[in-house]
């Protein structure tokens, strides 16, 4: 017997759950991978996740006559804020009998689950920008976009300077900003998880492009800095609801069918918490604009 093509079996309901977690997963790992080496820390909900403050007390002399005490320096790691690691994504659509028969299932379906990846994703770059706007405790300023960057570096390098492996130098300018600066100039661009960056900039290893950084400002840090935190959506939690997930556990998704209305349902949830293993590492450099020199003062024109 031929089977009707939108006929729902099973084999399609796992099929379109693989490619809704495939394709979230490689996303975030595609732009984790464009920051150098974030670290990915699977974790269960509820989960509190601790962040620090570096403080150094340099003692009072280096040089000390024979015999006598050599004084302490005092280098101490304090608390700063605690975070609760819970999901903070749970997504649900519906695509309706009608739209089954009108476009086909696969495409109907596919094109409904897009949307939903699509918010998905809008959430974590939400999540993570304001990670970064919000928890950044270092600041200073340039003139324009070059200065602001290069004093931006500048405080790194003197914040990570007796720290081995780094990692990569990571900037996140306002697209406006960037393009003021370049003007008409030709530039390369790549992109990853839907944000545009520029690598080896003005200095920088690699610079995102994104609205969600306020205009006149630039945020930076270095790679190593950046841990991301999620809850692990394998185990007896997941399977319960029969969610499909990928080695990562980053996401998990499940497609159902609801007889009751004629529909077929997609539901996601995953949580995610981008964090600074110092606060003080993330530098926030604001673009200042350089001062013109007023009509008759020192010889100009009047």
């Amino acid at each position: 017997m031929t089977v009707d093509g939108n006929v729902v079996t099973s084999d399609k309901l796992v099929a379109h759950s693989i490619d809704f977690v495939e394709q979230f997963s490689d996303n975030v790992k595609t732009l984790l991978g464009a920051m150098g080496h974030v670290r990915m820390h699977p974790m269960a909900s509820g989960t509190q996740i601790q962040t620090y403050n570096k403080e150094t007390k340099e003692a009072a002399s280096r040089t000390v006559d024979e015999g006598e005490v050599i004084p302490l320096t005092q280098v101490k790691r304090t608390k700063d804020k605690v975070y609760t690691l819970s999901l903070t994504d749970k997504l649900r659509k519906v695509t309706t009998f009608e739209a089954i028969q009108q476009d086909g299932f696969d495409q109907a379906v596919t094109f409904t689950d897009q949307r939903l990846l699509s918010i998905a994703q809008k959430n974590a770059k939400k999540d993570f920008f304001s990670a970064l706007t919000s928890k950044g405790t270092t600041t200073t300023s340039g003139n324009a976009l070059q200065g602001a960057i290069s004093n931006g570096l500048g405080k790194l390098a003197g914040l990570f300077e007796d720290v081995d492996n780094v990692g990569t130098t990571i900037v996140y300018a306002n697209p406006s900003d960037v393009y003021g600066y370049l003007g008409k100039a030709q530039i390369t661009t790549q992109t990853a998880f839907g944000l545009k960056y520029l690598q080896d900039f003005l200095n920088a290893d690699v610079v995102f492009l994104s609205t969600s950084i306020p205009e006149g400002k630039v945020v930076m840090t270095v790679d190593n800095n950046i841990n991301f935190y999620y809850v692990d959506m394998h185990g007896q939690a997941g399977n319960a609801f029969n969610m499909t997930v990928d080695e990562t556990g980053l996401i998990g998704v499940t497609h159902s069918r609801l007889d009751d209305s004629l529909s077929y349902q997609t539901v996601a949830a995953g949580g995610w918490l981008i964090l600074p293993e110092r606060t003080d590492g993330i530098v926030t450099s604001s673009i200042t604009v350089p001062k013109q020199p007023q009509d008759g003062v020192n010889g100009t024109k009047n």
